[in-house]
């Protein structure tokens, strides 16, 4: 039984690593990507506050 665990772990942990590495794309193992969010949210504020000025 735990043989059985521990294979279905290591399938998992190879999804991640090949979604991580955008090998394969699995639509439900999505890795957020924080930076580009990130530098996204700050051009909509400096454009923002552009307009403002």
């Amino acid at each position: 039984m735990g043989k059985f665990i521990i294979y279905g772990l290591i399938a998992l942990i190879a999804l991640f690593v090949l979604e991580f590495f955008q090998i394969v794309d699995i639509p439900y193992l999505e890795i957020p990507d924080y930076v580009s969010e990130k530098k996204g949210m700050t051009q909509k504020q400096e454009a923002s506050m552009k307009e403002l000025k």
